[in-house]
């Protein structure tokens, strides 16, 4: 019986080919879609989830407080709050300090060999007890409790020494004034791709107290109260309760006011699973994913499968005249109403398991593209991942049971009696509820396409909107660890002997750079007074050409020059840190200091606002301190020339002032744009789900027209024989497309204005809505339906009405 159902299933399949290929079409393009979103946003939602102690692992993090309002939100803390918090807090069980050396980058050395390691910490002993990393040389018990220790990775191990078993071997890190020496003690796998701690090396934080070299570096203290400049996590004890902890938690930060060890300021707990999609603080290893952005496109996914069932509900039943004397014959044979629902239900599964088959080579052959387009690893795998097979075969069999269930009692309640003499037609209700999912399509995809319009123009907003910087045509050379503040001036001179290089000048970091490139401290105060609130400022180092160089309008006060020295202390302020101080007026701020760091400071300038990082976040409040010691970057701008030649003279130049040495280097327009490197992901992968969205709800369109059509041929028939001209019968066949989709424009429109309000809150800077990001979509909508029913009106208005009326 059943290989009768699936034969027959089989033939009506190839009897209705083109229906068969669009229903194919729909649900193969819906399906591998969602399951390629699903796999997207299960991989967000697992960062961290590898730890096995995941659920009470969190991060402690510092909030900067004005009265109860909080101002800045920090992801570093204090170092010397570990072992406090152990002590003080009874649902802590251990913890570790997390501290960033070398920002970007740190100078090594195997050998002969130079090169910079970037992802470079320092740990305490508990963080492999927090963290899960498996050893493949060494042993994590006992280590990091001596100085100098350090752990590298597999990946690394073979780029520097072409083998993993390097215990026992000796790593270099040369600066100018020494070199620290790591005793290589564990090789572990790489860090995996789905947390936000990526790891390259470790080294025990022994090392930033015990060796000279590292204390002349980082000036690090055991109890450093001065600076929240370390990440740091905390395992709870097991069965610990949350509510508990947080309250635990309060009471340490006011103790902590109390004893004058922090000011304005909370400690704020952050489970560790949620940092990758909640976090927004400032100073994060790396830039976190959004949860809005990622459910919001899992839901965009999953109105694309239902757009995709409700497709074959609508095409299939369009067809119910075409298969009413079918279904006649069959009961006047004998057959029941169970057994033709069970044969259209056969017909629904085994479409969808055509389907299934066929969006799983969509998904082979587009996964790289997806892979890039969405941000995963290259090495990700969608077809070993049981959830992608059993989401699969949740579409196929759930799918097309529950989509084939309308049209199997629709097509199974016909009577024979009636069928038979031609007299069959459609009930009103089963219009209504064809135009409705109709609507419900075009109301969906109206707002995805509002919507997409609205994200470019924005988008486009803010990489047009005035940053205040000149990026454009500089490279930036990161600095040798040997010998790069006494060649620099030699380096700078054989630069400027190229006609096109403009200026070159230094700093420790530059626009573009993610925060945590930049130092910051809270306590900044004009001298001799007392601040109403703390206030997190962001300092940078440069020289007298930095400020020239990057093209920032000087508003009161003089630049740098050549009489400027490090003893000075002369620093340059923006208009945001005036604000912090209560300043109105920027003349006011040249006569005054600032005390920070233990020392007073001159206000020798003030400049224009700038966005040190793009304009989707507010601007930040800078403090630029005169350093001409060549420690971390060298800009080299240009006047002319192509990127390729300019960057060769750089590199030419570089080899010349220090053979031997590491050339690292990027372009600070590129740097830049980096930053807008989500919103572009989301757009275009926004942009391919509206594009789906279109092409499913146009096919749905298309059953109904089909529908349509076929119930009205006689009357079109009648028509024409008494004279109506085709152009007539045109709009009277459109007709009704376009009032279900108007009437989908109606429902959509005041919708997606409140979604873009509201998606728009996010940016520091924003477009004002208008109603041409309205009517261009709504346009292309209605544009879209009459292409995508055309076909089908053209054809039948240019028929013959004799064919129609033939059975009259």
């Amino acid at each position: 019986m059943v290989k009768n159902y699936i034969k027959i299933a089989f033939r009506n399949l190839l009897r209705h080919k083109s229906l068969t290929f669009i229903n194919l079409l729909g649900l193969a393009t819906g399906f591998a879609i969602t399951l390629l979103i699903a796999q997207y946003v299960q991989f967000e939602r697992s960062y961290e989830q590898m730890h096995p102690n995941a659920d009470r692992t969190v991060r402690l993090t510092l909030n900067y407080l004005t009265g109860n309002t909080v101002t800045t939100q920090d992801s570093e803390m204090y170092p010397a709050a570990g072992s406090k918090l152990v002590d003080e807090v009874p649902e802590v069980e251990m913890y570790t300090r997390v501290y960033s050396i070398g920002e970007p980058n740190s100078p090594m050395q195997v050998g002969d060999q130079q090169f910079l390691m970037s992802k470079l910490y320092a740990v305490d002993p508990d963080f492999f007890n927090i963290f899960s990393y498996d050893f493949i040389y060494g042993n994590k018990d006992n280590l990091f409790k001596k100085p100098n220790e350090a752990v590298i990775t597999e990946s690394i191990a073979l780029k520097y020494f072409n083998r993993i078993d390097v215990v026992g071997e000796l790593l270099k890190s040369p600066g100018p004034n020494g070199d620290i020496l790591y005793n290589i003690v564990g090789v572990t796998h790489d860090s995996p791709p789905n947390t936000h701690l990526k790891v390259d090396m470790l080294i025990s934080y022994p090392t930033m107290f015990s060796d000279p070299e590292m204390l002349r570096r980082h000036g690090e203290k055991k109890d450093n109260w001065d600076g929240n400049n370390s990440y740091m996590y905390a395992q709870l004890v097991e069965g610990a309760n949350y509510t508990n902890f947080t309250s635990s938690l309060d009471a340490f930060t006011k103790r902590l006011i109390a004893e004058e060890k922090i000011k304005s300021e909370a400690i704020v707990a952050q489970k560790i699973t949620d940092i990758h999609l909640y976090s927004k603080k400032t100073f994060e290893p790396e830039p976190n994913g959004d949860a809005r952005s990622v459910y919001f496109l899992f839901a965009v996914a999953v109105l694309i499968i239902i757009s995709a069932f409700v497709n074959y509900i609508n095409l299939t039943t369009s067809q119910a005249l075409d298969r009413a004397k079918e279904v006649g014959v069959k009961k006047v044979l004998g057959s029941t109403k169970s057994q033709l629902r069970i044969q259209f239900l056969v017909e629904s599964i085994m479409l969808n398991l055509l389907a299934g088959g066929l969006a799983v080579g969509l998904v082979a052959i587009v996964k790289p593209k997806f892979l890039a387009l969405a941000g995963l690893p290259e090495h990700f795998s969608l077809f070993s991942n049981l959830s992608f097979w059993l989401l699969l075969l949740v579409f196929i069999v759930f799918g097309g049971i529950l989509s084939g269930l309308y049209p199997a009692f629709v097509l199974s309640s016909f009577k024979p009696s009636t069928i038979l003499k031609g007299n069959f037609s459609h009930s009103s209700k089963g219009n209504l509820l064809r135009k409705g999912l109709v609507v419900f399509q075009f109301a969906i995809t109206t707002i995805l396409l509002i919507q997409t319009f609205t994200v470019n123009e924005q988008i486009d907003f803010l990489r047009a909107l005035d940053r205040g910087v000149n990026v454009e045509q500089s490279i930036v050379v990161e600095a040798p660890a040997k010998n790069a503040a006494q060649n620099y001036s030699a380096f700078k001179q054989n630069l400027l002997t190229n006609s096109n290089v403009k200026i070159v000048a230094l700093s420790h970091t530059v626009p573009g750079q993610p925060s945590g490139a930049l130092s910051t401290t809270a306590d900044i105060r004009i001298t001799g007074t007392t601040p109403d609130a703390y206030h997190n400022f962001y300092l940078t180092f440069i020289d007298k050409d930095y400020v020239p160089l990057l093209g920032v309008e000087m508003l009161t006060g003089t630049n740098f020059d050549e009489g400027t020295t490090p003893q000075k202390r002369d620093v340059i302020v923006n208009e945001k840190a005036l604000e912090k101080w209560n300043i109105t007026n920027p003349e006011e701020a040249i006569s005054k200091k600032l005390s920070f760091w233990g020392a007073e400071w001159n206000i020798k300038g003030v400049v224009k606002n700038y966005h040190q990082q793009s304009p989707k976040s507010p601007i930040l409040p800078m403090i630029h301190i005169f350093n001409n010691y060549f420690g971390s970057l060298a800009t080299v701008q240009f006047s002319g020339g192509s990127p390729t030649e300019n960057l060769k003279q750089v590199r030419e130049a570089f080899n010349t002032i220090y053979p031997g040495a590491p050339f690292s280097y990027f372009f600070m327009d590129q740097e830049y744009d980096k930053q807008f490197k989500a919103e572009d992901r989301f757009k275009s992968v926004f942009m391919i789900l509206t594009a789906f969205s279109m092409l499913i709800a146009c096919l749905g369109l298309l059953g109904l027209a089909s529908f349509s059509v076929a119930k009205r041929k006689k009357e079109i028939g009648i028509r024409k024989v008494v004279g109506a001209s085709t152009a007539t019968i045109l709009i009277l066949l459109s007709k009704d497309a376009l009032k279900t989709v108007l009437i989908s424009v109606i429902i959509s429109v005041p919708i997606t204005y409140l979604l873009l309000q509201n998606w728009l809150k996010n940016f520091a800077y924003r477009i004002d809505l208008n109603i041409w990001m309205f009517i261009l979509p709504i346009f292309l909508v209605f544009l879209l339906v009459l292409l995508s029913i055309s076909f089908k009106t053209v054809k039948t208005a240019l028929m013959n009405p004799v064919n129609s009326l033939r059975s009259e």
